[in-house]
């Protein structure tokens, strides 16, 4: 088995070498998932030849932290005999776009494309393998956003002397450009990547999460770490797979996490955080483990679950996740909530309101004063794939419709722009 020793810097070749069994699947380095096995080496009671099953006992103490699990678990499996897909899907990434549902997924280093009407039930495409990778090199980890107009993907390029985060277009999903000049950025791992209104932010797994900015996708600048992995005895002491969503005011991580000591269940669980400054700095919880949300509880998750997926349509919260096992994606919903209240910040400046709101209908935009110039409006889903931009006269009422702008039900953000000042807003469409 190959495997990529830079994906820890954190003692990274030695917790690979040792726990190969979490970078198989979270770190997305091999080509298909096959055996799968128990507990790290070293815990009381651990035999690493054997396949761990969550015991009814196991599974009655997990608090599922308000998660439903779609009964029909799990929702894409492997691909049929003969199918380039057959040896197992494994790096997965869900969208929800206006047209569909899409979901970009990997096999043997390649590439595909499904797509659906409610996140459930999937259908390949008939090009598929959508993205390949010339002899020798793989292809691992896709992050894709779309604006109105282009596809943007951001994935994970390996080969012999080939090692980065490459940039590819597309106007369909499916037929990708790769750009002349890549890698775009150094490879470290599983990225998650967001547009937060100016620029694209990725979070790239180093120990921590790193964050880059980019205003164009292709020109990164580095942040540092911004987010940090746990400690001895935390159900996070190594983590992975980032996924960033935004909504309810803030940016949601969703991360892959094991420890290496301390869980006596030696399992993979998922861990949530949110930030209120798009990433800059997050809030944890006092106690780390209430960070824990989505843990293994079926037979066919094995000893844990990653996410890929997050979606919000105003009311719940949609994962979708991966059986660590190697046995396909799985569904999940819940009520929406957070780690941690946010923050209050008073901005004296920020005069703008948006009624009523959450709203099933048109909305109106007011500014607390006297405006002596123009105003524009631009919406942005979740992903920060711009919907809609307009510019409104001084002083003239700013109403919007959101049905006849063509949104779903869904969170959306509102960027204002005036008298050389830009604002945010938040716009929740229910039904």
């Amino acid at each position: 088995m190959m495997l990529n020793l830079k994906c820890f810097q954190k003692s990274g070749a030695y917790w690979i070498l040792r726990y190969s069994y979490f970078a198989l699947i979270v770190f997305c380095v091999l080509i298909s998932a096959t055996t799968i096995f128990a507990c790290p080496g070293g815990k009381a009671d651990c035999d690493d030849n054997v396949e761990f099953v969550p015991t009814q006992e196991a599974i009655d103490d997990v608090d599922d932290d308000g998660w439903v699990k779609y009964e029909g678990n799990p929702v894409f499996t492997d691909g049929a005999e003969g199918e380039w897909d057959e040896s197992g899907v494994t790096c997965f990434l869900v969208r929800h776009l206006p047209m569909a549902y899409y979901m970009w997924y990997v096999s043997r280093g390649k590439i595909g494309l499904a797509q659906s009407r409610d996140g459930i039930r999937w259908v390949r495409h008939r090009n598929n393998p959508v993205m390949v990778a010339d002899s020798g090199r793989a292809y691992m980890g896709p992050e894709v956003l779309f604006d109105g107009e282009t596809f943007h993907m951001w994935y994970i390029d390996r080969g012999p002397d080939y090692n980065g985060i490459s940039y590819a277009t597309s106007p369909n999903g499916f037929d990708w450009e790769p750009y002349e000049n890549n890698p775009v950025t150094s490879h470290s791992g599983c990225i998650a990547v967001i547009y937060d209104g100016e620029e694209y932010r990725m979070f790239k797994q180093m120990g921590g999460f790193t964050l880059e900015t980019s205003p164009d996708g292709i020109n990164w600048t580095d942040h540092g770490v911004v987010f940090h992995q746990g400690g001895e005895n935390d159900f996070d002491e190594v983590i992975a797979g980032p996924s960033v969503a935004f909504y309810e005011d803030q940016l949601h991580i969703f991360y892959s996490a094991a420890d290496t000591v301390g869980n006596r269940r030696g399992e993979i669980a998922t861990g949530h955080v949110t930030s209120d400054d798009w990433g800059e700095t997050w809030n944890y919880a006092e106690d780390r483990n209430d960070m824990r949300t989505l843990r293994p509880t079926e037979n066919w998750e094995g000893y844990g679950v990653y996410s890929a997926g997050v979606d919000f349509d105003g009311e719940d919260v949609y994962i979708w996740y991966a059986s660590a096992a190697g046995r396909g994606f799985g569904f999940a919903s819940r009520p929406v909530n957070s780690v941690q209240p946010k923050r209050e910040v008073e901005n004296p400046l920020n005069l703008w309101t948006v009624s009523p709101n959450p709203t099933t209908g048109p909305i109106k935009i007011n500014y607390l004063g006297t405006l002596d110039g123009t105003s524009s409006v631009a919406v942005y889903d979740m992903t920060g794939r711009k919907l809609f931009n307009r510019d409104f006269a001084p002083n003239k009422p700013i109403r919007l419709d959101p049905h006849l702008i063509g949104l779903p039900v869904g969170q959306y953000m509102l960027r204002i722009n005036s008298r050389g000042k830009e604002f945010h807003k938040q716009l929740v469409l229910v039904k």
